[in-house]
């Protein structure tokens, strides 16, 4: 009996150990999935969340005389429901020409995913602005510590943003202990990226990484000294008069934003986004960010190279923009996440849309979901001419 005692005393003391183990920060990210489940687009309800708190000013969009008028061709209809969108809307000249939601109201929090990725560039677009930061061409060891040391004091600003820093985080790497999965998951996003090490030069390859965008982030914290989620009110969310209060998801000790990803708001909001591109960084006569730093942002970083496509130059990747190359031959600037988040601007016909949605992932065509061409077509056969 008491072998059988001391063996169950042993046991208990085991599990305990581990399950503590799980409060550090090599494995707090399991715990933290166990409890939080897979990502989803609603990640809100579970996570740990910051408010982006649009100052009780909402100023809704006013309607085109069009507004919902006129139907999306059938067969792409039938393409946009079956990519489980659950919101598709339409503006032009400044106002909301079209609006359905399947399953979600105009007023229902989603998920961004990596189409935050081009808020956090509008972020170090303002701090250029405002001399916080002093050119893109800077080292980030100016700012972050981590990036002080060997190899790492090469990458710049300007590396992070066209995602060609050279970091060791790897995109497509989806075990349990991968950056991806401290990233997402993790209990300290500052932890996260002191793993990061140097792959590759910076400033000579493209490639697709979430990291990137977090230290970006963390830069952003930095150079402002306030959150990523206080910034987005007091920039964006109060002077654009969101309809609704945002939210961003923090790390799992809610220290930092998670910044790659993870900006929550309603589908009419995030057209103000597409909107503030399209009014050239201006917003009701008031500069949010300059021009320069917009026409930077949504043109391609043609001086990379794609070593998936042959080593050929970049035409689809900004600042933290995708760039769509539609084959009409427009040029189609983008925010774009995980599961089919998009805001794309279309200066030739003043119009932003906006698809949010829970969409299967397919095989890419130059880096593209083939999903945002009929998407943009069903937007166009909205538009005025």
């Amino acid at each position: 009996m008491n072998r059988l005692l001391r063996l169950l005393l042993g046991l208990l003391l085991l599990l305990g150990a581990a399950y503590a183990a799980t409060y550090t920060n090599k494995l707090a990210h399991l715990r933290n999935f166990v409890t939080w489940g897979p990502h989803t687009i609603y990640d809100f309800r579970t996570h740990p969340i910051r408010i982006v708190d649009n100052g009780d000013a909402p100023q809704p969009w006013p309607l085109d005389s069009a507004y919902n008028k006129r139907d999306i061709p059938r067969n792409l209809i039938d393409s946009i429901e079956k990519q489980k969108t659950i919101a598709f809307l339409v503006f032009q000249n400044g106002k909301l020409r079209y609006e359905r939601y399947w399953n979600h109201g105009k007023d229902s929090l989603s998920g961004s995913f990596s189409a935050a990725k081009s808020i956090i560039s509008l972020l170090v677009g303002i701090a250029l602005d405002e001399g916080r930061i002093k050119s893109i061409d800077q080292p980030v060891g100016d700012y972050l510590d981590h990036f002080r040391e060997g190899e790492l004091r090469r990458i710049r600003i300007r590396d992070l943003l066209t995602m060609s820093s050279g970091l060791s985080w790897k995109e497509s790497d989806k075990s349990y202990f991968s950056l991806n999965a401290y990233g997402y998951y993790g209990d300290d996003m500052a932890y996260t990226v002191d793993k990061m090490a140097v792959k590759e030069a910076p400033g000579v390859n493209w490639e697709y990484r979430s990291g990137d965008t977090q230290v970006l982030g963390l830069l952003v914290e930095k150079v402002f000294g306030k959150s990523i989620s206080a910034l987005v009110s007091e920039r964006f969310a109060r002077p654009m008069h969101f309809e609704h209060d945002a939210v961003w998801l923090l790390d799992g000790a809610g220290k930092h934003e998670k910044a790659f990803c993870c900006f929550n708001a309603i589908a009419r909001d995030y057209g103000r986004f597409g909107q503030l591109v399209l009014n050239k960084g201006m917003w009701n006569g008031r500069k949010i960010v300059s021009e320069a730093y917009l026409k930077q942002a949504t043109t391609p970083a043609s001086y990379l190279k794609d070593p998936t496509e042959n080593n050929q130059p970049v035409d689809y990747y900004g600042f933290q923009y995708w760039i769509v190359n539609h084959p009409n031959g427009m040029k189609i600037p983008s925010m774009n996440g995980l599961f089919g988040q998009y805001v794309y601007i279309l200066p030739e016909q003043n119009a932003v849309i906006v698809r949010l949605g829970n969409s299967p992932l397919e095989r890419f065509v130059h880096h593209y979901q083939p999903e945002n061409f009929y998407y943009i077509d069903a937007g166009l056969s909205m538009l005025d001419k």
